[in-house]
């Protein structure tokens, strides 16, 4: 495993999302960052722990020239299957970023710990949060992996979604706080935060019972 210019005491992408609500630079981080899996990936390498906290800001937009601070992955491998391995990072990718996006308005949660399957039930009800939704619902319904965020923004075109997303928040807000919607966006939004809570509790008495 390589540690990437030894980042260690850098702030996290998990700690910047819990006060960073510019979703337009939420969606441009993971835009970067899947350019950067991008690249590794050409290169024979991937991220073997790829999750809110192994993400670390290597330059912030206020100390830079730059619209938009700058994360990059800290934990990097040789990839021995990249079959496999290549598939993961897209996959854990997307996922944190739809937790990212979906989680705008009530606090971040990390969504790469999260069983796809979970995402996949409720896709159709959170797709309207989501930037560039389709090429989530390709990666997450279709398990189509082979495709990367980046490639695919860029062919599409800079074309305020972002700003188009909030637009349709604003217009849905009401919505999700009354009868049955409440209860359906308090099951998408914070039943994985149990289920992850949950999964680091068994994870952390594994290793104590071994």
């Amino acid at each position: 495993m390589i540690l990437v210019n030894n980042m260690k005491g850098k702030e996290t992408l998990r700690q910047y999302l819990t006060y960073n609500k510019d979703i337009n630079e939420i969606d441009q981080i993971f835009r970067n960052l899947d350019s950067q899996l991008k690249y590794l990936h050409a290169h024979g390498y991937y991220v073997n722990e790829l999750n809110s906290d192994t993400i670390l800001l290597e330059k912030n937009k206020i100390d830079s020239s730059s619209n938009y601070s700058v994360f990059m992955f800290s934990t990097i491998a040789k990839s021995q299957n990249s079959k496999v391995d290549f598939p993961n990072n897209i996959l854990s990718l997307s996922k944190l970023a739809i937790g990212a996006f979906l989680s705008f308005d009530n606090g971040f949660t990390d969504y790469s710990q999260l069983d796809t399957d979970y995402i996949k039930k409720y896709f159709k009800e959170i797709a309207i949060y989501i930037p560039n939704n389709e090429y989530f619902a390709n990666v997450i319904l279709n398990g189509d992996t082979s495709r990367y965020y980046s490639d695919y923004t860029n062919q599409v075109g800079s074309n305020s979604k972002g700003k188009a997303v909030q637009k349709a928040k604003a217009t849905e807000y009401g919505k999700m706080y009354s009868n049955d919607d409440e209860a359906a966006f308090v099951q998408i939004v914070f039943y994985p935060v149990i289920i992850i809570s949950i999964i680091t509790i068994i994870a952390v008495l594994s290793k104590i019972l071994n």
